[in-house]
């Protein structure tokens, strides 16, 4: 008798953690939180790499659908250093 309610007090927590994963995860879709993995190109954009040279001042290559761009960000610019067309890889 005993052995029973204890199987059903764990399976109401694991019900209960279940319930509180979708309720986090609604919520988070709510709020619009970026649970996304680094890299996620849903709009065609990717960060490839970063180099910092000094206080808020860094050059960062990114790739957006079919270009990279080679872009020198500041304290308060943004410029675009290059750019070009990314090759079709063929095998």
């Amino acid at each position: 008798m005993e052995n029973s309610f204890n199987i059903m007090r764990v399976i109401l927590v694991l019900i209960g953690i279940i319930a509180g994963m979708v309720f986090l995860y609604r919520l988070a879709d709510k709020y619009k939180f970026n649970f996304r993995p680094k890299g996620t190109t849903e709009y065609g954009l990717k960060k490839l790499d970063t180099i910092h040279l000094g206080y808020k001042k860094f050059i960062s290559v990114v790739e957006v659908k079919d270009y990279v761009l080679v872009l020198g960000v500041g304290e308060k610019e943004m410029s675009l250093l290059t750019k070009w067309k990314k090759e079709d890889k063929v095998a």
